[in-house]
């Protein structure tokens, strides 16, 4: 009977948005959406999971990472060469997928290592300088990468097809939503918390600081570079502006948007700022004030950061607590 009834509070525990998406994603949207539209869901999902994996780092552990792109480029970067000189087969796709995870991790030992001592801003300016290393080795290394031309690239059938890769990438993200959110509620996730409070207060209780930050950055780095082979399969296509820090400054922004530390705001943010784009493109045809979409992105993230300052999803988190206090006072009145 505990067993039982321990199954299902962690059940239920899973936020009722990832349902909501299951339910929606499967019964409504491939049969029934443009191709354009289909490729605008799909790619929300993917950064969805990318703007989740750096909030791991800005909102759970207080990290700012200013070269967090080398992952999302490095995953679609390592898909596209191992289909380009080994051939495009899923066995390929799963060594890429196990070659990425190395990569991520040992970049976390390497960045851990190297900023383990250092500050909230001299961290920022190394993991910034990481980012451009990577770029500059892409950009350099024209034989296998094709230089600032890109990397084209096939990919094996079952992802060829858009409403497959839909799938593929709404199955993605619910996995990664799962794994992560029980990462942000495990007892390391709570360690992560404490060094972002206090770190001082975390050392004094015995905790290593600088192996938490690893950790968190092994996680992140995981999930995005897992996020770029997504992308790769998506787009076909590698380019060093995957490793600019615009791409960054993409997973900050949705992930403040959404609400920092919420985790699941990242998939509110991605969406919000991803279909304002595609529907502020989609009007270039009606004034070309259009064609300056970040403009307007701009004006959205002031609004949203005057009236919302805690993001979105901690708005509407801020406003349940407050609920709940409430109810609990007139409760306690009542008796």
């Amino acid at each position: 009977m505990i067993e039982k009834t321990s199954f299902v509070k962690r059940v239920v525990t899973i936020p009722r948005i990832i349902a909501f998406l299951i339910a929606v994603a499967l019964l409504f949207v491939p049969p029934n959406v443009s191709t354009p539209t289909l490729m605008m869901l799909t790619r929300i999902m993917i950064f969805a999971v990318y703007a989740m994996a750096y909030d791991i780092l800005r909102g759970y552990i207080g990290v700012i990472h200013l070269g967090f792109a080398l992952f999302i480029g490095g995953g679609a970067y390592f898909v596209g060469i191992m289909f380009t000189q080994f051939g495009t087969s899923i066995p390929m796709l799963l060594l890429a997928v196990l070659g990425v995870t190395i990569y991520a991790v040992i970049w976390a030992l390497i960045v851990g290592k190297i900023t383990g001592k250092s500050g909230l801003l001299a961290t920022a300016m190394i993991t910034m300088a990481f980012g451009e290393i990577m770029r500059i080795i892409m950009e350099r290394w024209r034989s296998v990468t094709g230089g600032t031309d890109g990397l084209p690239f096939r990919v094996p059938a079952p992802f060829n097809d858009r409403a497959m890769m839909f799938y593929a990438s709404l199955i993605f993200l619910i996995l990664m939503a799962i794994v992560l959110y029980k990462f942000t509620n495990s007892a390391t996730g709570r360690v992560w918390q404490a060094v972002r409070e206090n770190e001082h207060r975390a050392i004094f209780l015995g905790y290593n600081t600088n192996k938490a930050r690893t950790v968190a950055l092994a996680v992140a780095g995981i999930a995005g570079s897992w996020a770029g082979v997504m992308f790769g399969l998506f787009n076909r296509f590698a380019s060093v502006d995957l490793f600019d820090m615009q791409m960054t400054v993409n997973a900050m922004l949705y992930s403040l948007l959404g609400g920092t530390g919420t985790l699941f705001g990242a998939i509110i943010g991605s969406t919000v700022v991803i279909y304002f784009q595609n529907f502020l493109l989609d009007l270039r045809g009606a004034h070309p004030i259009f064609e300056r979409w970040l403009l307007f992105i701009g004006a959205l993230y002031i609004i949203i950061v005057m009236f919302m300052p805690q993001g979105i999803m901690g708005f509407f988190l801020e406003l349940k607590a407050k609920y709940t206090h409430k109810k609990r006072i007139k409760a306690k009145s009542g008796r």
